[in-house]
């Protein structure tokens, strides 16, 4: 892997200003040496090196990205850059046909890579062990932070966009905390622990989906009428009630729409149902990939694999599709609804998002909280303190009991 460039093209902005610089001085860069051949490895997709990126113009260290300031920042020395490099291509965020693609990956279509591969950090030259999962995260050795080249590793379908991360750590640790403390169920002593060392970064796989559909339903209309039924009370006299009844039509119908990035997540290592409470992400957002946005962050490699997840995609359109069919259905209520579907140009992309993601420890069990890093949604899983159930189940027994001894002294 070539190494970089001692003096890369100027790029605007590149400094410590806010504001785009007119400068053409070119950014020094201290000089770095080739790392030397990784020892004793076997097999191409297992040797690879991080990407040597956005190098601090100042003190040499790896900058990451900092959602507060919204730019690079080197954690060595504090200096705030824009980049230091050639720019990314300048390519529009494109839609790939779904069936075209499928077709193209066969195999690899349906499944992810499982296995392990080693990585020569090219900060302080360390072999280390890592996670198919896995695309980016710090050097367990020297602290640089690591990206992978997803060319490199053999990856069959590669991020064209990403959206970048805006919420910094601290707003997201008092987001957090704030849900935390508004749970009263939530034991005390949780509630007043410092947990922002337990919070970490993360840029998250997801597939969006789009398509037509055209959907034939057919179902049967109920509608409400009310007739006088003869009974007979407690005490044996004659009455008459109203019943409700239902007549029933069969009717069919037709719905036209469009369904635009319908978000499937790629990742496996969080809760299902903890994610979908931050979402959605704000996909009209994306930017084309870019490195600078995910430095320092860890980025997971896709473990769903695209069909599988296409599957989950459209199996979301048709619920969708069955609930607009159900309100096009005339009359009362309805039974018996059935559905047709027909999808075209169905297309997909893939995306990273970020999230902060808190991980904590309490009574031997582990509990995870998460917060949307672009528009700052926030949930958590939290254990419910035993003190408080057996208050508020004490409290209720005893008006239970006082509301029954009135009644009973009527």
């Amino acid at each position: 892997m070539p190494s970089s460039p001692s003096e890369p093209p100027p790029f605007p902005g590149a400094g410590d200003d806010d504001t785009a610089s007119s400068s053409s001085t070119p950014v020094k860069v201290p000089a770095k040496r080739m790392p030397p051949p990784l020892p004793n490895l076997q097999g191409a997709a297992a040797e690879v090196r991080s990407l040597e990126r956005h190098v601090c113009p100042e003190c040499g260290g790896k900058g990451e990205w900092d959602p507060g300031k919204k730019e690079l920042v080197c954690p060595y020395c504090g200096n705030r850059f824009e980049r230091v490099g050639p720019p990314p291509p300048s390519t529009a965020i494109e839609e790939h046909d779904l069936d075209e693609m499928l077709a193209k990956l066969g195999i690899k279509g349906s499944t992810v890579d499982t296995g392990t591969r080693r990585v020569q950090c090219t900060n302080c030259h360390a072999v280390l062990v890592r996670s198919a999962e896995t695309m980016a995260q710090h050097c367990d050795f020297c602290g640089s932070p690591e990206l992978l080249d997803y060319t490199e590793v053999g990856s069959p379908i590669q991020p064209e966009s990403v959206l970048p991360a805006g919420i910094s750590k601290e707003t997201a640790y008092h987001s957090l905390k704030d849900f935390l403390s508004a749970r009263w169920f939530a034991p005390n002593d949780l509630k007043k622990r410092n947990m922002i060392d337990r919070i970490n970064r993360v840029y998250l796989p997801y597939w969006t989906f789009d398509s037509n559909a055209e959907c034939q339903w057919s179902a049967d209309s109920g509608e409400y009428y009310y007739v006088d039924v003869d009974d007979t009370d407690a005490q044996g006299r004659r009455t008459t009630r109203r019943e409700q009844r239902i007549r029933w039509t069969p009717v069919s119908g037709h719905v036209s729409t469009w369904f635009d990035d319908i978000l499937v997540s790629g990742s496996q290592g969080l809760d299902v149902e903890l994610l979908k409470k931050i979402e959605p992400f704000p996909t009209k957002d994306l930017v084309p990939y870019d490195t600078r946005y995910v430095s320092g962050w860890q980025v997971e490699h896709y473990q769903v694999p695209l069909l599988q997840a296409a599957q989950m995609g459209f199996g979301t359109m048709e619920a969708l599709l069955r609930e607009m069919c159900g309100r096009e259905v005339p009359g009362d209520t309805y039974r018996n609804l059935r559905i047709d579907p027909e999808y075209s140009n169905k297309t997909f992309k893939h995306i990273l998002a970020p999230i902060w993601l808190l991980a904590y420890q309490y009574r031997n069990k582990t509990w995870q909280g998460a917060v949307n890093a672009v528009t700052g949604n926030t949930h958590a899983r939290f254990p419910l303190s035993p003190w408080k159930i057996a208050m508020v189940t004490v409290l209720s027994l005893i008006v239970l009991f006082v509301i029954l001894h009135a009644l009973g002294s009527r």
